[in-house]
C-alpha cells in the first residue's frame, strides 16, 4: 500500500519537474506565453494533482469511509468529526497564504495587457514560485478530497457524486473563461465580465445544491450540533479569509498563485467561495434544527426502548429459561418510563398465575413500580377518582380504562401531597404530579390491567406520547401474555390450548377498521399457519397526511415470529409520522431493528420483509424491502407484478440497505385492483405438491373482477386458493390485502 502511494508521489514530482523545466525555458524565451502554454501548464498541473490525490487516498482517506462505520452513535458523530478536521485543513490553507513572505523574490509588474500580473526577473525566483505553486496545488488537493468526504456523508453515492461533479464542471468553466479573458482569447469588456459573472452564479447555485440536503444533520445529538455550530462558523470565516488571501488583488499569495497556475488559481477561488457558502448553510441549518433536536432524540429513545422491550421478552423465551413474570413486568414499567422520559410509572395486571404478588377482590394481581412506591401510586390513583377531564367525570383511572378500552390523559394536578420514592431512603419529598397517561393492557379481548406514567410538569404529554405508549402497550400486552402462556404450559401442560389466547391477542394487534381512502375500497385478512404467526398488515398516516398500507412477513413461525412482528409494527407506527418518505421509513426501521438485534450466538436473528403502499397527492407509490411484488390487475384483465428493488429489513446495515431501495409510482384507473400478499399465499400447494405461484393468483383475481366489493373479492380469492389446496390449510402464514380503485386518480 505504501509502496503504491510512494509511486504515485514520485510520478507527481516527475510531472512537476517537467513543468519546472518548461517554466525555466519560457523564462528564457519571453515569446513563449499565451493561452496555449497556460492550457499545457494547467494540464500538467492537473495530472500532478491527480497522482497526489491518489497517494492521499491510499494513505489518509481510504479507511475514513463512512460505510465502514456501523455503530449508530459513531455514525452520528462522524460528520461532526469530519467538519472538525476540515477546520485544520482550512486553517492550514490560510497560513499557507503567508508563505511568499518567507522567500526573497525578484519580481516586476507588467503594466501592459498580458497573461500575468507579475513576472520573475531571475531564475531563482522561477524556482521559488514553482515551489510555492507546488505547495498550493497539494493544499488544493487535500482541500477538495476532505470536502469530498463531507459531501458524501450518509448520502446516496450516485446522488452525491452527481451534485459534486456538477459543481466541479461549473468551477472548471469558471476557471477556463477566466483564463481566456486574461489571455485575450475572450476580448475584455462588459460582455466577458457578464459571462464570467453568470458562470460564477452557476457555481454558487451548485454550491447551494451541495448543502441543500444534509441527511446526517437530523441524526446529530444536541451536543454534536453545538460543536457543529462552532466549527461551521469557524470554517465559514476561514474560507472567506482564504478567498481574500488567494483571490484579493495585489496580495502576494494571489499574484504568485495566479502567475504559477492561472487556471487552478481560479478553480481555488471558486472552491473557497463554495466552502464559505456550504458551511454557512451548515451553520444556519444546524441553528434552525437545534430546537428540534430534543424531539428527535426523544423519538429515537422511544423507538429504541420499544425495540428493547420486545427483544428482552424474545430473548427470555429463546433462551429456554423459566419466565419470571413479575421481573418482566418490572422491565416493561422501567422501559415505559424511559421511553416517555416520565418521572415515575407503574403497572397493574390481573391474572390467575401462581407467580402473582398481590390480590384484589379474589383476583391475583401483578404490580410493578418505577421511581415510585406502592403506597404513593395507590394514593395517586385514589386522588384521580372523580377527576373531570375534557368535560367528563372519570369514575377512576381503572374504571375509565375498563369502560373506554382506550388510553386517556389527565393534564391537571393529580397529586398535591408528599409521596415516598423508593430510592429516597425513607424520606419524603414535596413533589407534585401534574400529568398522567393511562394505557389499557388487553388480554383475551378483555382489559386486564393498565400501564400508568406520570410527570411533574404540567401538560407534559402530547399526542405523540399517546401514540408511542399505545404501540408500547400492544407490545407489552403480547410479551406479558406470551410469558404467561409459556409459564402455564410448564406448570399445567396446557400450552396448546392457551396459545389460542395468544392468537386472539395477536389478532387484536391487527387494525379493526380499514382506512377511508378516497377512490379506493380496501379489505385485508391474515391467517397464521400456527396459533400465532409472523405476518401482519397495518395502516398508518405519513408526515404529509397521506395514508400508507403496510404488509410484513417475519422469517420463521410461531411465538418468536409473532414477537418480532409486534416489534416491527411498533417501530413502523412510531416512525411513520416523522419520516419524510417511505424509503426513509424503511431505513429507520432497519436501523432500529439491527441496533437491538441479539449478539448471543445461540439466539437466531430474525428478519422481516415489508411492502408499503402510499396514497397521497403524488398518487399511488410502492416500495418493498424484500417482500413479494405488488399485483396490479387492470379492469380489462391484463396484469403485471411490480417488483422494485429492495432488501429485507434486519439483515444488513446502511448504506447498502439504503442504496438498493427503490420507490415506484403506480398508475391506476377506475376498476383496477391492487393486491398485496405474503408468500404464504403463493407457496400454497395442491395434493401433488405443486405451488400456487404468482400467475395462478393473478388468474384468481381476474376471474372475480366483476365482484365490485373488496371484501367479497378477497374472500373469493381465498376460496379459490383453498380449493386449489383441497385442504384449506396453509403451510406458512398467509396475508392478503386487496385495494380496488373506484375512480381514476
Amino acid at each position: 500500500m505504501r509502496t503504491r502511494a510512494l509511486f504515485y508521489i514520485v510520478f507527481g514530482f516527475l510531472i512537476l519537474g517537467a513543468l519546472l523545466v518548461l517554466d525555466l525555458v519560457a523564462h528564457s524565451y519571453s515569446a513563449m506565453h499565451g493561452a496555449l502554454l497556460e492550457l499545457i501548464r494547467a494540464g500538467l498541473q492537473g495530472a500532478a494533482m491527480l497522482w497526489f490525490a491518489r497517494a492521499a487516498e491510499v494513505l489518509f482517506f481510504r479507511t475514513s469511509s463512512v460505510s465502514r462505520v456501523e455503530e449508530v452513535r459513531q455514525a452520528a458523530r462522524w460528520p461532526i468529526v469530519l467538519v472538525e478536521r476540515f477546520s485544520i485543513v482550512l486553517g492550514g490553507s490560510v497560513l499557507l497564504a503567508l508563505a511568499p513572505y518567507v522567500f526573497t523574490l525578484s519580481l516586476r509588474r507588467v503594466t501592459t495587457p498580458g497573461p500575468f500580473k507579475i513576472e520573475p526577473e531571475r531564475f531563482a525566483t522561477v524556482w521559488s514560485i514553482d515551489i510555492l505553486g507546488f505547495l498550493w496545488l497539494v493544499m488544493l488537493v487535500v482541500l477538495l478530497m476532505s470536502f469530498w468526504q463531507i459531501v458524501f456523508v450518509r448520502q446516496s453515492p450516485h446522488f452525491a457524486r452527481r451534485r459534486f461533479i456538477s459543481w466541479a464542471v461549473a468551477a472548471g468553466f469558471f476557471a477556463l473563461f477566466t483564463l481566456w479573458r486574461d489571455e485575450g482569447v475572450i476580448p475584455p469588456g462588459a460582455w466577458s465580465g457578464s459571462l464570467i459573472g453568470a458562470v460564477a452564479l452557476v457555481v454558487g447555485i451548485a454550491a447551494l445544491l451541495l448543502g441543500y440536503r444534509l441527511p446526517w444533520l437530523p441524526h446529530a445529538t444536541r451536543e454534536g450540533k453545538q460543536k457543529l455550530l462552532m466549527f461551521a462558523a469557524i470554517n465559514t470565516v476561514l474560507a472567506l479569509a482564504a478567498l481574500i488571501a488567494f483571490g484579493g488583488d495585489k496580495l502576494p499569495a494571489d499574484e504568485i498563485f495566479e502567475r504559477y497556475a492561472l487556471f487552478w488559481h481560479s478553480a481555488a477561488v471558486a472552491a473557497f467561495g463554495t466552502l464559505a457558502i456550504y458551511f454557512a448553510l451548515v451553520f444556519f441549518s444546524t441553528l434552525f434544527t437545534l430546537s428540534s433536536t430534543e424531539l428527535v432524540e426523544r423519538k429515537s429513545a422511544e423507538v429504541q426502548s420499544l425495540a428493547r422491550l420486545t427483544r428482552f421478552s424474545s430473548d427470555i423465551l429463546s433462551s429456554e429459561l423459566l419466565l419470571d413474570l413479575p421481573k418482566l413486568a418490572e422491565q416493561i414499567t422501567a422501559l415505559a418510563a424511559e421511553a416517555t422520559e416520565s418521572d415515575c410509572a407503574w403497572l397493574e395486571l390481573r391474572t390467575t398465575n401462581s407467580f402473582n404478588v398481590g390480590r384484589n377482590n379474589g383476583e391475583e394481581i401483578i404490580r410493578s413500580y418505577a421511581s415510585i412506591g406502592e403506597q404513593a401510586a395507590e394514593r395517586i390513583m385514589q386522588e384521580a377518582e372523580g377527576f373531570p377531564e375534557a368535560g367528563l367525570q372519570i369514575p377512576s383511572p381503572r374504571g375509565e380504562l375498563e369502560r373506554s378500552r382506550k388510553p386517556f390523559v389527565i393534564r391537571r394536578r393529580i397529586s398535591n401531597r408528599q409521596y415516598l420514592f423508593p430510592n429516597a431512603q425513607q424520606t419524603t419529598e414535596n413533589r407534585e404530579l401534574h400529568s398522567l397517561v393511562a394505557v389499557p393492557l388487553i388480554r383475551k379481548d378483555e382489559v386486564r390491567g393498565g400501564l400508568y406514567v406520570a410527570k411533574e410538569r404540567e401538560d407534559a404529554f402530547d399526542d405523540d406520547d399517546l401514540t408511542v405508549l399505545t404501540a408500547f402497550s400492544d407490545v407489552a400486552s403480547l410479551a406479558l401474555e406470551t410469558a404467561k402462556l409459556v409459564q402455564n404450559s410448564i406448570e399445567k401442560q396446557k400450552f396448546d390450548g392457551e396459545l389460542r389466547a395468544a392468537r386472539v391477542m395477536q389478532k387484536s394487534l391487527l387494525p379493526e377498521r380499514f382506512p377511508a381512502i378516497p377512490g379506493f375500497d380496501i379489505y385485508a385478512i391474515s391467517i397464521p399457519a400456527y396459533d400465532v404467526g409472523g405476518d401482519y398488515y397495518d395502516f398508518s398516516t405519513l408526515w404529509d397526511a397521506s395514508t400508507m398500507i403496510a404488509i410484513g412477513d417475519v422469517s420463521g413461525k410461531g411465538i418468536s415470529a409473532s414477537l418480532y412482528m409486534a416489534e416491527t409494527k411498533g417501530v413502523v407506527q412510531a416512525l411513520a409520522p416523522i419520516m419524510a418518505s417511505m424509503t426513509e421509513l424503511l431505513d429507520g426501521t432497519n436501523a432500529a431493528l439491527l441496533h437491538n438485534s441479539p449478539s448471543t450466538a445461540s439466539l437466531r436473528r430474525s428478519f422481516v420483509t415489508l411492502g408499503l403502499v402510499s396514497f397521497g397527492k403524488k398518487g399511488v407509490r410502492f416500495v418493498r424491502a424484500g417482500h413479494t411484488p405488488l399485483l396490479h390487475v387492470s379492469k380489462d384483465g391484463s396484469f403485471r407484478f411490480l417488483q422494485p428493488r429492495g432488501m429485507a429489513v434486519g439483515l444488513i446495515h446502511q448504506p447498502i440497505f439504503t442504496e438498493v431501495l427503490e420507490e415506484l409510482p403506480v398508475e391506476v384507473s377506475s376498476g383496477d385492483v391492487l393486491v398485496l400478499f405474503s408468500d404464504g399465499i403463493t407457496d400454497a400447494r395442491n395434493p401433488e405438491g405443486k405451488e400456487l405461484g404468482y400467475d395462478l393468483l393473478a388468474q384468481f383475481v381476474r376471474q372475480n373482477l366483476d365482484v365490485t366489493n373488496a371484501r367479497d373479492l378477497t374472500l373469493k380469492v381465498l376460496s379459490s386458493v383453498a380449493e386449489y389446496t383441497q385442504s384449506g390449510n396453509f403451510d406458512d402464514d398467509a396475508t392478503l390485502v386487496v385495494m380496488r380503485c373506484l375512480e381514476k386518480l
